[in-house]
């Protein structure tokens, strides 16, 4: 910063005065004249880089153009190239198939859409084939490219002049090759009728405006093709002195300014040939377009110079009389100049951030460009101005208050805010106002500096915002969600009014990070994210807990039902599919529902007892909300229990295969066994597998579970094959968690490997609930499994997805009735219905059916009635152990045994 400061005073003879006054008014009118040198110079510097930018400009402009003619011509002649040599085979002696030559041609037009027509005429001009299959009766004979093309012995690319075609009536170019006969006289020629609306389409589509033309001529300047368009002046040669001066001479290029013939306005023009043809193509700019802004500079100049002419005139007359007076004043400045000079350095040694000067009354008498800066203002609007008269009062008074605490307590004072800065926008400063004493102890003013820390009080909020959101979904996470429940509960303690926990877990996501990887199931979590954030209230908060779980803390509701419409509102919101990286993907959610303060009046207990509902919601296959109750909590102990019963149950051995009997019903000779898993639990006893599995498929105990049941199931099959009994398939019951593992099929050939069992004498069971998701990944998997040769079947056909489409297109070998219709037979009728549908799909696909849960003798009576041989059930047998079996293995035994 710099301040201007007295010099100290002294006499002057009215002599140097006067020279004084002479010199002030030569400087300014030196400065005057300097400063319109240097804007003529500035405005005709700027005039020639705007002619140069138009100038290269165009001269790219035509080049782009002339590229698009010469591409389009040389395509075109490719074609009658093509053309004339079908032709010349033609006439040497080719069978003139006039239909094929007409469809030829159609084809070649079909190749050049710039092209109306494709038409060949013979030595009289009379077209004798066209690509439309239609023959006009024009006559070309007296168009002079007819006749070049008949003295061109060469039989070269000829292209016409601007022609209004006879038979479409529209302006066209022709482009002909001539065809000889055998002997090599003129026999016809081949030509393409070029539209000249295609170029103006062309040069229309390329949205120029009305301060661009371009123009498409002949070597004779006939007007071709024009935008703007002409139709008007379509053949007719163009009046251009310069045009015609630059062909003349040879040139292929060339750039000039001339005013147009056809519409009277003065353009910038570049023209260049197309290739080697005959045909010129001219683009122009209009001089007002491209000067436009030199013609705004002109002004503004001119007008500066005015204003800054009048301002140095009145600033010279202002000088003048005042000069006087300053001298009388300048003696005082001179006693003032060493308290000045204390202040300013009290300044200076706050800089370089915005920083100023005040006096005892709190005036500015000094600030920096920083300062400036930030207030938006000059200095003739500063200096001698309090606060008040400088900034918004908000901002005012705390500076007032600031900058009054340090002159009363002669101490530095501190504090941060947020301030708006000129140009709109805020920043963050520390003010630090500096007490300022003169040479007698006595108080000068103040001194002032602003740190700007801005970047800083960005970072800290940003650290803070990380701290408190989840970086993957940007939602809020545990600490703020807790820090928002904590509030809610205080501003409900006294008013009783009721805050809802939401508590959410998406189904089967698990699935997706397992078969489609993690980065997918990252971006499938951020698309729920923003989906239900779109689905609730601002004044609802959804924060993410932790992999693929979510909370929403409700507020301001007056009836519970209203919690039970946005949980439900979420559910259909995520049952919609989501695409994600070419998948689409189809997710459920499960909600469990805690209150204040029925279901508990703090944080954790709130949580706690939603994450219960949440369970019992998953429970009930997922896809539903729950309201908490206080049994759940029971049910949930229970379940936890058990589920700490299985992990042990696996390293303690607990698990026992039973095997029971299936049979042809007409025969009772055993064909297969089914391995069921039994868990004799050491203090529990017997616990049954609907209570267990469902348990280990949702904490994918099943993959470990079913890993072993698969390796037991075989090694005992293989085990009663070397004892001599004879083989029978044994079936093993497959979960759909299992099949859409990666590696499940090299699971099962390790297991057969193992214990040596060949893959005939295995079957793998899928209930049809395994369809319903991720039908791709199982339709691959059993496919794979079929390769082996292992027989599959379906389990419990007819309960659940029931598609006849993977009946057919996956390689099952065997449907497996459901005991749930064989259970009242044959005393009802729809079940009776749905047995007789069931074995009549089962013969048309060629494919096995067996019927489960057979108990009564008039059972078997009806199934073997209706086409069903294959049974199970406990009127052949019961599941048992390995060594009840093993007696009933015996060759020949029939079931029911005794």
């Amino acid at each position: 910063m710099k301040i201007a400061l007295p010099r100290p005073f002294s006499r002057f003879s009215e002599g140097s005065e006067s020279w004084r006054r002479i010199i002030v008014i030569f400087f300014g009118i030196a400065a005057l004249s300097t400063y319109v040198g240097l804007g003529l110079l500035t405005l005709k510097q700027s005039y020639d880089r705007e002619l140069e930018f138009v100038r290269r400009s165009q001269e790219n402009f035509a080049k782009v153009l002339e590229e698009h003619g010469r591409s389009s011509i040389e395509k075109i002649d490719t074609v009658l190239m093509a053309s004339q040599l079908r032709l010349n085979e033609a006439f040497a002696g080719e069978s003139m198939d006039a239909v094929a030559i007409n469809r030829a041609l159609s084809q070649y037009l079909g190749l050049i859409i710039e092209s109306q027509s494709l038409r060949v005429a013979d030595k009289n001009g009379r077209f004798i084939y066209d690509s439309s299959g239609k023959i006009s009766s024009a006559t070309i004979a007296d168009r002079d490219y007819f006749l070049r093309n008949k003295a061109d012995r060469n039989a070269r690319l000829i292209i016409s002049e601007p022609l209004l075609a006879r038979i479409t009536q529209n302006w066209v170019i022709t482009l002909s090759r001539r065809i000889n006969d055998p002997q090599g006289e003129f026999a016809g020629l081949v030509q393409a009728a070029v539209r000249a609306d295609f170029f103006q389409d062309f040069y229309a589509s390329l949205h120029l405006g009305s301060a661009h033309s371009v123009a498409l001529m002949d070597n004779q300047l006939r007007l071709v093709a024009r935008y703007p368009q002409a139709p008007d002046q379509l053949g007719k040669p163009i009046n251009s002195p310069n045009l015609r001066e630059l062909m003349k001479t040879g040139q292929r290029q060339g750039v000039y300014t001339a005013i147009s013939a056809l519409d009277g306005v003065e353009r910038l023009y570049a023209v260049r040939q197309v290739g080697d043809f005959p045909l010129y193509v001219l683009v122009g700019h209009t001089t007002s377009d491209y000067l436009a802004s030199w013609h705004r500079n002109v002004m503004w100049g001119a007008a500066s110079t005015l204003v800054l002419a009048v301002v140095l005139a009145g600033w010279i007359i202002v000088w003048l009389r005042t000069y006087n007076e300053a001298r009388r004043l300048a003696k005082g400045m001179t006693e003032a100049y060493e308290t000045t000079m204390r202040r300013t350095l009290a300044l200076l040694n706050s800089l370089p951030d915005p920083a100023w000067l005040t006096d005892r009354d709190q005036r500015m008498i000094a600030v920096n460009e920083a300062y400036r800066q930030l207030s938006g203002r000059d200095e003739q609007h500063i200096f001698g101005k309090t606060v008040t008269d400088i900034w918004p009062e908000s901002t005012a008074q705390a500076f007032l208050q600031q900058d009054a605490k340090a002159l009363a307590t002669r101490v530095q004072q501190r504090r941060e805010a947020t301030q708006e800065v000129a140009g709109g926008g805020l920043r963050h400063f520390e003010y630090i106002s500096t007490p300022v004493l003169d040479e007698k102890g006595q108080l000068a003013g103040v001194a002032g500096v602003a740190r700007d820390i801005t970047q800083l009080h960005v970072d800290q909020e940003r650290i803070r915002y990380l701290a408190e959101h989840d970086i993957l979904t940007d939602l809020p996470n545990r600490a703020l969600l807790g820090n928002r429940m904590a509030l809610a509960l205080a501003d409900a303690l006294g008013t009783q009014a009721p805050v809802a926990v939401l508590f959410l877990d998406l189904d089967h996501f698990k699935f997706v990070n397992d078969t489609l990887g993690h980065e997918v199931g990252d971006q499938l979590l951020q698309k729920v994210s923003q989906r239900m954030r779109a689905h609730l209230d601002n004044r609802d908060t959804i924060s993410r807990q932790g992999g693929d779980e979510f909370a929403i803390l409700m507020q301001g509701f007056k009836h519970l039902s209203r919690v039970a419409i946005v949980a439900q509102r979420l559910i259909d919101a995520l049952n919609e599919a989501f695409v994600v990286d070419g998948h689409e993907l189809q997710v459920g959610v499960s909600i469990g529902i805690s209150t204040y303060p029925q279901d508990g009046t703090d944080i954790s207990t709130l949580l706690k007892n939603a994450d219960t509902a949440m369970y019992q919601a998953k429970a009930a296959r997922g896809n539903a909300y729950r309201f908490f109750t206080p049994e759940m909590n029971a049910h949930i102990s229970e379940r936890v229990v058990l589920e700490n019963n299985l992990r042990r149950a696996i390293l303690a051995h607990e698990f026992k295969l039973y095997y029971q009997p299936q049979v042809d019903g007409a025969t009772g000779k055993l064909i297969g066994l089914e391995a069921l898993i039994r868990w004799h639990h050491p203090e529990l006893g017997e616990i049954p597998p609907s209570r267990f599995i469902p348990i280990a498929e949702e904490s994918s105990l099943i993959n470990v579970i079913g890993e072993w049941v698969l390796r037991e199931a075989c090694r005992q099959s293989r085990a009663w094959i070397d004892q001599g009994y004879p083989p029978v398939v044994m079936a093993v019951n497959l979960s759909a968690v299992q099949l859409r593992q990666r590696h499940f099929s090299g699971q099962v050939l390790s297991a057969m490997t193992e214990a040596g069992l060949e893959p005939q004498w295995l079957e793998l069971e899928i209930t049809e609930s395994a369809f319903i998701r991720d039908i791709d990944r199982v339709i691959e998997m059993l496919h794979k499994l079929h390769a082996m040769g292992i027989k599959l079947s379906v389990d419990d056909f007819g309960t659940g997805y029931s598609s006849l489409g993977y009946l057919k297109q996956l390689p099952f070998t065997r449907i497996k009735i459901d005991q749930s219709f064989v259970r009242e037979l044959p005393r009802n009728e729809d079940d009776a219905a749905i047995i007789q549908a069931i074995v009549g799909i089962a013969d048309s696909l060629k494919k096995e059916v067996i019927a489960e849960g057979v108990e009564q003798p008039e059972q078997r009576d009806f199934l073997l009635q209706h086409g069903c041989r294959l049974m199970q059930g406990y009127y052949f047998g019961r599941p048992m152990p390995a060594e009840k079996l093993e007696p009933m293995l015996s060759h020949g035994t029939i079931f029911p045994a005794n």
